[in-house]
């Protein structure tokens, strides 16, 4: 078996104080960043995806999306959260780091939708690794995370997911038990 921790935005825009902020994911993010020094040798890699937006996103409220402006390209928000980073670098982790949400008219929750991160993604998994298992943990378990497991099931169809769901943060708990519905119901996804 062949397995990989894969990051979702695990950005300072997410955390208790951020502009986007999720209820509970600066704790969250405080248990990933023990789970890797804990767990992260295992994994034969770590990818970390960030949303790396222009100020001209669609998704933004100020240009008719649905949220504040955040992880607006080079600020402080769009910075990985440095407790991961020093967890990564204490265990001396094999990482990349993957980016999403690049081009002003695109919404991108899944990292998948990035064309240039998505073919990097699939190529480490299935040329460079041959991975069967991917574990899933970051913010939100139900926008980023969800998007990015549901279509990681269609780019990476022999992959099997494991959303670690007391690492991932939501913003709504309609949203999420939508998507732990969705993982109750696949045989390629489970819950831990």
């Amino acid at each position: 078996m062949t397995k990989i921790l894969l990051l979702i935005d695990c950005q300072y825009d997410f955390l208790d104080n951020g502009k986007l902020a999720v209820n509970g994911a600066t704790a969250a993010m405080d248990k990933l960043a023990q789970f890797i020094i804990e767990n992260g040798p295992a994994y034969d890699k770590i990818i970390l995806t960030t949303d790396w937006h222009p100020f001209t996103h669609c998704s933004f409220k100020d240009n008719g999306g649905m949220w504040p402006v955040h992880c607006v390209q080079h600020s402080k928000g769009a910075a990985i959260y440095e407790p991961i980073l020093e967890a990564l670098n204490k265990i001396k982790a094999d990482y990349i780091v993957l980016r999403k949400g690049v081009n002003e008219d695109h919404e991108e929750y899944s990292i998948f939708k990035n064309g240039k991160s998505c073919d990097k993604l699939i190529a480490i998994c299935e040329e460079q690794f041959k991975v069967t298992d991917v574990d899933v943990a970051g913010i939100a378990y139900d926008y980023c995370v969800a998007n990015s497991v549901k279509d990681g099931l269609r780019g990476l169809p022999h992959v099997n997911f494991h959303v670690i769901k007391d690492l991932c943060p939501a913003i709504a708990q309609d949203t999420a038990d939508k998507f732990t519905n969705f993982i109750e119901n696949s045989e390629r996804v489970c819950l831990g």
